[in-house]
């Protein structure tokens, strides 16, 4: 495949300001990929935009996203749509946060605002891009989701994190057997890293070694999208080799 075997494309990453979707904004823009790079952080999605104009290949953009809202998500995927027609259709499901604490000591807010992101955000987005393929009449699109080998696993100090990655493990799986059974215009695709070198992962305190360079992660996603349109990367599990799994 050439560098550019994403040119004509138009991706929307969510969380793009930093982290893991700033790796992947920056691989997907540098084979050819326009990235709308959406995120809260609006300063982090512009200098994404610009790190992807200084590497060249394809191009990017900050959006302002909060996907917690739903009516800002269904307008910014309603104007990617009105801009780019046909173009726009991949969809990285990557926002997330982790706000740690023990069962009992987590608040209200604490667990509504990571079920928040990690899950409803995910449906808002989803459920919005599979109506703008089905309002186009589109043969197929992408939609990937970047969960969490926490889905899988347990620890201690995390019962939100993991709680919510488990729901949107599930709902992807859900999302899955629909695209199959009610014909979707769009591909699920399903990724469960382990720990990796983000900012989201400072609070856990982890040593480098046990950390992965999210670069990885991005690579399969990119992999995800590419694949024959007959084939899906229904579920990759991704950890280092010193990694214990499962634990």
């Amino acid at each position: 495949m050439t560098t550019q075997e994403l040119e004509g494309r138009v991706a929307l990453v969510t969380g793009g300001g930093s982290g893991l979707g700033r790796a992947i904004s920056l691989d997907l823009s540098g084979r050819g990929a326009h990235v709308l790079v959406a995120d809260i952080d609006v300063d982090g999605a512009k200098r994404t935009a610009e790190l992807a104009a200084d590497a060249g290949g394809g191009s990017a953009e900050a959006v302002a996203l909060d996907v917690t809202d739903r009516a800002a998500v269904d307008e910014v995927v309603r104007r990617a749509g009105e801009e780019h027609g046909a173009r726009f259709d991949l969809l990285v499901n990557n926002a997330g946060t982790d706000r740690g604490a023990d069962v009992v000591e987590v608040d209200d807010d604490q667990w509504h605002g990571v079920f928040a992101v990690n899950v409803h955000g995910p449906m808002y987005l989803s459920r919005a891009f599979v109506r703008h393929q089905q309002a186009l009449g589109a043969e197929t699109g992408d939609i990937v989701c970047v969960v969490s080998i926490s889905a899988l696993t347990v620890g201690a100090g995390a019962g939100a994190y993991n709680a919510s990655k488990a729901a949107m493990h599930k709902l992807a799986e859900v999302m899955q057997t629909e695209s199959r059974e009610r014909g979707w215009p769009a591909r699920v695709s399903i990724i469960d890293p382990a720990a990796m070198a983000t900012p989201m992962m400072d609070q856990w305190g982890l040593p480098p070694e046990r950390m992965m360079d999210p670069a990885i992660v991005a690579g399969l996603v990119r992999t995800a999208v590419t694949l024959p349109p007959e084939v899906v990367l229904q579920n990759v599990v991704v950890t280092l080799r010193n990694e214990n799994y499962p634990r």
